[in-house]
């Protein structure tokens, strides 16, 4: 995708890996529309990257709705929509002591958000002229990817992730919406909290939010012909394209992509 003077939307697009892509992505020379439930943090990112900030919740739906028609009506379209928002629980990993509020709250964010951000991407792109060159990409984790002992919510967030954003991505393709996720190892952010000096004292380096710039950068330049791939993004690699396994057998026969009449 050419950069230069298009537009990009980012949710948590304030701190950790939403912020650093604000900065890499405005200085490919794209403006930029920050979103976050953090107004100040908005206003900080915004003074640097220039573009627009909005305070955005991404689990009520009409809020996310409202901010994309935002980005559009003042920025003059949507190209890019990278939806990065997500959060952790405190509970122990015990399913029997879940707080179920909690448990709605790490959702909300991690897979409603998620949802809702595609749809309203969708919705604003197909109101736009220009029928190439667009692009979807969501955050998820290695947690998306592998079992995640320590929090299985945020590993059921993750998971539904890669598979809706895997799912999506043949019924949009013909609309020339490319759909992408990014899978990154642990990275200093919001959700690694006050444990990076814990995490790095048994031995798992801690990335820096920069670093996953570099597999939005390889999501957006990948040929149509890529969308639905997961990037995953670690610790002294290049980002890389995850193979999965295909399940072969009758089913399949059903499986075929959804296109929009």
């Amino acid at each position: 995708m050419k950069l230069a003077g298009r537009v990009a939307l980012i949710t948590g697009g304030a701190s950790g890996i939403g912020r650093a892509t604000a900065v890499r992505l405005a200085a490919e020379g794209m403006r930029v529309c920050v979103l976050d439930i953090d107004s100040d943090a908005v206003e900080a990112t915004v003074r640097d990257v220039g573009g627009l900030g909005l305070h955005c919740d991404v689990t009520d739906p009409d809020e996310v709705e409202a901010a994309f028609a935002a980005c559009v009506t003042e920025l003059g379209g949507l190209d890019l929509a990278f939806l990065n928002a997500g959060i952790t629980i405190d509970w122990s990993g015990d399913i029997g002591s879940l707080d179920l509020a909690q448990y709605r709250r790490s959702v909300g964010v991690n897979l409603d958000g998620v949802v809702f951000g595609t749809r309203a991407a969708v919705q604003a792109m197909r109101s736009l002229p220009g029928d190439t060159g667009r692009a979807i990409l969501a955050t998820a984790s290695l947690a998306g990817l592998m079992p995640w002992y320590p929090d299985p919510v945020y590993s059921l967030g993750k998971h539904g992730v890669v598979g809706f954003m895997r799912s999506v991505a043949p019924n949009l393709a013909a609309e020339g919406i490319a759909v992408h996720t990014i899978c990154p190892g642990i990275t200093e952010t919001g959700v690694l909290g006050d444990r990076r000096t814990l995490v790095e004292r048994i031995g798992v380096p801690v990335m820096e939010p920069e670093t996953i710039t570099e597999a939005v950068l390889a999501a957006v330049d990948a040929p149509m012909s890529a969308t639905g791939t997961c990037w995953v993004a670690q610790h002294g690699k290049l980002a890389w394209p995850m193979a999965f396994a295909p399940v072969d057998g009758p089913d399949s026969r059903l499986n075929v992509p959804v296109t929009h009449r």
